[in-house]
């Protein structure tokens, strides 16, 4: 077998052809907001339209900009609203245009039910003549989600929310369900293109691994996940990185941003298997509507346990969002420069 040069984005962020041309395969930057400003400043749209997705990203910097530096309880609703304003910027960028004619609609809603553990949070339908924005934009972060309403438990939506996963596991005493890989290569053997990734986990694990649908092998002690596809010829094309990376993504993987780049885990649970970017978008918006209604309630809902849980989330999650989000509507593997996460 042969080495390929992974690019592309792959295997997280592979996309057919790219929004912005780089030359790097990996992106490091110091503002996101300024590196955002250069994107849509270098879109293919006209003058009007540039200025209103510029508008929109004024607005989503001073909600994030502003939430940072408010007290815990009032953060989520400044958050979400950042993440709103990005979203129809990322909702524009995907589609090539931001059609204003349409009303959006925040696409979500949310019950309480008079404690964190029972609340549900829905993600509603597409619909036709007016943009829900929740389902547009969790589309781009899990291809094929239904497209009717969704009902999720509030709690089980965190189930793999991979920054919090260990405060997560604490508090319910719960398994942790993610296995990290270690190390991963892209190889080629003549007409076959295979992605194998070195497991951090034992042998028990195996069976947990196969039933939520990956390929698994042991070489000695070692274990291995592997996901390949069949070449039309023996080049490797943009469209064999797209193609790899859908499939290992449909298997599942997670993604955790840290001061040493990306680290990459697949999952031993079949449940709630939503991605990254839509778990933080969805919950920001469950907590957001607390802080906007009923901010009172706010340490009912919530145990002493769940408070800390919630804090967690706060403080960790909104700069996963920035970052992970940029590289998946990007198709470029996104980092900051001198950043702690």
């Amino acid at each position: 077998m042969n080495n390929v040069e992974m690019k592309y984005g792959f295997p997280l962020f592979s996309l057919d052809k790219s929004i912005i041309s780089f030359k790097s395969n990996k992106i490091v930057i110091s503002d996101i907001w300024s590196f955002w400003d250069y994107i849509i400043k270098n879109l293919n749209a006209s003058k009007s339209h540039i200025n209103f997705l510029l508008s929109l990203l004024e607005q989503a910097k001073h909600f994030y900009v502003t939430a940072e530096n408010s007290p815990t309880k009032s953060k989520p609703l400044l958050y979400y609203y950042s993440f709103l304003n990005l979203s129809k910027i990322f909702i524009s960028v995907k589609n090539s245009q931001f059609d204003r004619s349409k009303m959006y609609m925040h696409g979500l809603k949310e019950q309480h039910n008079n404690k964190f553990e029972n609340s549900i949070i829905i993600k509603q339908k597409q619909k036709t003549n007016i943009v829900q924005v929740a389902h547009e934009v969790c589309s781009i972060f899990d291809p094929g989600l239904n497209l009717r309403d969704i009902t999720i438990n509030a709690k089980n939506l965190l189930r793999h929310c991979v920054g919090i996963h260990r405060a997560y596991s604490e508090i319910y005493s719960e398994p942790e369900v993610f296995v990290k890989i270690t190390d991963s290569h892209l190889l080629r053997d003549k007409k076959i293109l295979t992605f194998k990734a070195k497991l951090d986990c034992k042998k028990e694990n195996i069976a947990q691994l196969t039933s939520c649908g990956y390929a698994i092998s042991q070489v000695n002690n070692e274990i291995f996940m592997e996901e390949s596809i069949t070449l039309n010829g023996y080049n490797v094309p943009r469209s064999a990185y797209v193609q790899l990376s859908q499939q290992i993504k449909q298997k599942g993987i997670w993604f955790f941003i840290g001061n040493n780049g990306l680290t990459l885990y697949v999952s031993k649970s079949n449940l709630d298997r939503y991605s990254q970017e839509s778990i933080i978008y969805m919950m920001m918006f469950y907590l957001g509507s607390i802080t906007r209604y009923h901010p009172y309630m706010f340490d009912d809902l919530f145990s002493k346990q769940e408070q800390w849980l919630i804090s967690e989330f706060l403080t960790t999650q909104p700069k996963q969002f920035l970052y992970l989000a940029t590289s998946r509507v990007l198709g470029q593997n996104i980092l900051k420069a001198y950043a702690s996460f």
